[in-house]
């Protein structure tokens, strides 16, 4: 941490003789750090194409406070898949050579949670655009999360289940840390509507070969299933052992998240129809938002273009720091955009979301929504909704002395 003191202390004392030389031009650069090529590929790929799809339709330029043009320019780094040294060594580069104002996407949570110290000392503010990990932003006063937590889209799902007869589940989740936050919660909601879990088992989060909790699961016949597991290929082969053990033959339902998003649905056979999950971006809603998102990624991408919660975050935290630089121009101090954020509304895709004053996270819609299958393809359709939920792990741990 000496160093990199040492270093931004340098890099600062350079900016100011460069900027005693020459006024700087209006403009501020957004770090993004995401994973762009290995397994989590696509992450990188889902925000950029939302932020060239952002400015294209707002352009790349917004009017200061003083109603001069302020360029915003994104400047993007690959994490390779790597681990959060890799994260943090980028940031440093984005903070030092880039002289970036803020520090952007972050796919995964230790990834997120590296950049901690960084962004406090260079008093960057810190978009998350999805690592969903509760605790997060207790991690440094300059975080701001616009994507989700997993308690918070796990928690409305259990009464939405028992109010709709289900009245016995059997849980299966991933033995990593958002299963353990997935299983927590489900279990909470459901016990205190009255509901009765009737088995629980943690798989390993590569696990693909699912036949024998399935077996577990018949013979405990519960209502329902709620399964928690990475998206790709353990979920979908979790769905196909599912239906050919006979799970869904004998009228147990399934439950789930993010596992049927409609970027994975062409990679489901029929039998995943069906399927409810609950979770905060339902990609065939109307809100305005949601079908200008999907037609500029359409025309700039492809037609087989499918926004994902990757490309809606994107969206929305380019949507903030626009808004931000606006009110504040260019060359504010770090914390009063992380003030300015707080308490924000916007018109997600999503539907509204804004940003909690105190914790500087997200508060949004939950909707529950089943798979069905319309004009040939399958897709996610909302069949109800929990308005503007919290995250609920923020409130049963209080910050320390609240």
């Amino acid at each position: 941490m000496r160093n990199w003191l040492a270093r931004l202390c340098a890099a600062a004392g350079a900016l100011l003789a460069v900027t005693t030389a020459a006024p700087a031009a209006d403009v501020v650069k957004v770090g993004l750090i995401a994973d762009f090529t290995g397994a989590f590929a696509n992450w990188g790929s889902q925000f950029q194409q939302a932020v060239e799809a952002f400015q294209a339709v707002h352009g790349k330029t917004v009017k200061g406070p003083d109603g001069k043009d302020i360029e915003i320019q994104f400047v993007y780094r690959d994490n390779a898949s790597a681990g959060p040294d890799k994260t943090k060594q980028l940031a440093e580069e984005l903070v030092l050579r880039e002289r970036v104002k803020f520090l952007a996407g972050f796919d995964l949570s230790p990834h997120a949670m590296a950049v901690a110290d960084i962004a406090t000392q260079a008093k960057i503010p810190v978009i998350i655009m999805n690592a969903a990990t509760a605790s997060i932003t207790r991690g440094s006063p300059y975080y701001v999360r616009v994507s989700m937590t997993i308690p918070q889209y796990v928690s409305p799902l259990p009464k939405w289940a028992y109010d709709h007869g289900i009245h016995k589940v059997y849980m299966l989740v991933s033995d990593y840390a958002p299963g353990y936050d997935a299983e927590t919660y489900f279990a909470k909601g459901f016990k205190a509507v009255g509901g009765e879990i009737v088995g629980s088992e943690r798989m390993p989060q590569q696990e693909t070969n699912y036949a024998a909790y399935m077996e577990r699961v018949l013979q405990a016949k519960p209502d329902a299933l709620f399964m928690f597991l990475p998206a790709g290929a353990p979920s979908i082969a979790f769905v196909k052992a599912y239906t050919e053990r006979g799970l869904k033959t004998a009228g147990i339902k399934l439950l789930g998240t993010g596992e049927t998003q409609e970027l994975l649905l062409p990679n489901f056979t029929d039998d995943v129809i069906g399927a409810v999950s609950a979770f905060h971006y339902t990609e065939t809603n109307t809100n305005p938002e949601n079908i200008a998102l999907k037609e500029q990624l359409v025309k700039m991408f492809g037609p087989k273009t499918t926004p994902d919660i990757a490309s809606v975050a994107a969206w929305d935290g380019t949507d903030l720091i626009y808004q931000a630089v606006a009110a504040l121009g260019a060359n504010a101090d770090g914390l009063k955009y992380v003030d300015f954020m707080k308490g924000k509304k916007l018109n997600s895709p999503r539907g509204p979301i804004y940003i909690d004053p105190d914790e500087r996270d997200v508060v949004q819609n939950i909707y529950v929504r089943e798979v069905q299958k319309r004009d040939g393809k399958l897709v996610n359709i909302d069949v109800d909704k929990v308005d503007m939920v919290k995250d609920p792990w923020k409130i049963d741990n209080p910050p320390k002395g609240k």
